[in-house]
């Protein structure tokens, strides 16, 4: 059997491309387009192969391999072998490692990697992490030093939780390449870590959004971790063990990432500032931001202006909590009192979180809201020339994509004060500032004032129309999908003297 072709890059993703529609995935698919001159490999994190996923992205030709890494699969490594002084080494590896709060670990992180991931000689194996006595101790010790007062039972089962879907992914196999870049720290992080150690092949991380952040919000938000009631809590200094646990799971998976990229990438300059305060050098930062197709979108500008304004608002997005769309609905609800007439879209895909959706659905139903439709997935192409502003209510952003598309084809925006939203719909430096703002900020988890900016341009053709004007300025002096390609394109070229060893 001959071996697996190598690929020039081997992109390591989680939870998106090709299944999931979205910023990301389309910022992966451009870039594999954009380079048809090198190959790509795709490796994809996802849940478990239980439920089977629709493609939303056909693979390029210069794709030569896709896999996947199902991190809630059942692991059995029985004929992965340790001597028992070396499973004595590991162990007391671990607990060094757990109990050095605030000191440098990354030797001892690194080791910790190699004992687990190596496909032919690791220290400890799955089964011994999981179900051996000395993992049952190791559990008992951290419950006795940082959560006593809780149910163990639940400090176990997050443990085991949090810990199982870890060990799937240190080993899992990764594509042979010439370079890893991953897409996020998290699982894809640490996978793209273990695959440069195995093979000696350079770095690249690319984080549109911050992954530990918008982690830290996920977790806050989460009613799946169990809270004791208030009148048998222990007071707790640090909150919650539980989520605390699963916290501390996703810094210290970024610092693993962070320690062992080559070269740091993201999107603007606020993202920067937030991947230094975790612990990225920031010798090794830069940023490359998102950017649009101008021949694609460009176009469609001409299109719409054949198009009689007709009080149409739209929201392009995942139908997902971090969306925030309940804010969204809440803003169309005012909205719809002054100007009766507006139409509201929702578009996007709707089954990444059907509960959520649902209670969306309930929502516009009790406010009355017959002018609203979720359209599902559409060709945003065939949207925008038929939307008069978009609405953003997102309570966390890297850079969206749809704000740049949107201002390329003349639509002001409305968007919330996350990521780089301000910077997109404001100016960047002073130059760009020159040219006006394309859209109003406004707070997170604040209707009436989203309401209040829709209804303003909904209601001043003339500042609807400098708005349309300075944004399509924006996107042809800033933020073009060409310059993208060639930065990554430069980026890979510096580090193609890596290879497979």
């Amino acid at each position: 059997m001959s071996p697996p072709p190598i690929a020039d890059i081997c992109l390591v993703l989680e939870g998106t491309y090709p299944y999931v529609g979205g910023g990301v995935s389309s910022w992966v698919h451009q870039l594999i387009q954009g380079m048809p001159e090198r190959t790509f490999a795709i490796l994809l994190i996802s849940a478990d192969r239980e439920k089977e996923q629709a493609r939303r992205y056909e693979l390029p030709p210069n794709v030569i391999s896709f896999a996947e890494v199902f991190i809630h699969e059942v692991i059995n490594d029985k004929g992965r072998r340790q001597s028992k002084s070396s499973k004595r080494h590991a162990w007391d590896l671990v607990q060094a490692f757990h109990k050095s709060d605030g000191c440098p670990r990354h030797d001892m992180a690194n080791q910790m990697l190699d004992m687990m991931s190596h496909p032919k000689k690791p220290t400890m194996s799955v089964n011994d992490a999981l179900f051996s006595r000395d993992s049952w101790e190791f559990v008992l010790d951290r419950y006795d030093s940082l959560a006593e007062g809780t149910s163990f039972m639940d400090y176990f089962w997050t443990w085991r939780a949090v810990h199982a879907p870890l060990f799937q992914t240190l080993i899992a196999e990764t594509p042979p390449a010439r370079i890893y870049h991953a897409v996020s720290t998290g699982y894809a992080g640490l996978l793209a870590t273990v695959a440069k150690r195995r093979l000696g092949c350079p770095l690249i991380l690319t984080e549109h959004g911050i992954y530990v952040r918008e982690r830290a919000i996920d977790l806050a938000r989460a009613e799946w971790i169990y809270e004791e009631p208030v009148r048998l809590r222990v007071a707790q200094a640090r909150g919650n063990p539980l989520r605390r646990m699963w916290m501390d799971f996703f810094v210290t998976l970024g610092e693993f990432t962070y320690n062992a990229s080559d070269d740091i990438v993201t999107l603007f300059g606020g993202n920067v500032e937030l991947q230094h305060q975790m612990g990225a050098d920031p010798a090794k930062t830069q940023i490359i931001p998102n950017g649009v197709n101008m021949e694609t979108f460009w176009p469609l500008y001409e299109k719409r202006s054949t198009v009689a304004r007709n009080k149409r608002v739209g929201f392009v997005g995942r139908v997902v909590p971090i969306k925030d769309v309940k804010t969204l609905i809440k803003a169309f609800g005012i909205v719809n009192e002054a100007l009766p007439n507006t139409e509201f879209w929702v578009v996007g895909p709707t089954d990444e979180d059907e509960l959520y959706f649902k209670e969306c659905e309930e929502l516009a139903s009790i406010l009355g809201l017959t002018g609203l439709k979720f359209t599902g997935p559409q060709d945003v192409k065939q949207i925008y020339p038929e939307i008069d502003l978009m609405i953003l209510t997102s309570v966390s952003e890297g850079q969206p994509l749809t704000l740049l598309e949107c201002a390329c084809t003349g639509v002001p925006a409305v968007a919330t004060d996350v990521g780089s939203c301000r910077e997109l719909l404001e100016g960047g430096e002073e130059v760009d500032k020159a040219l006006g703002p394309s859209g109003i900020v406004t707070a997170v988890g604040a209707p009436q004032q989203t309401a209040a900016a829709i209804i303003k341009l909904l209601t001043d053709d003339a500042l609807w129309e400098e708005m349309s004007q300075s944004g399509r300025k924006r996107i042809q002096n800033h933020y073009q999908q060409r310059d993208v390609i060639a930065a990554y394109n430069a980026l890979y070229t510096k580090h193609m003297g890596g290879g497979v060893r």
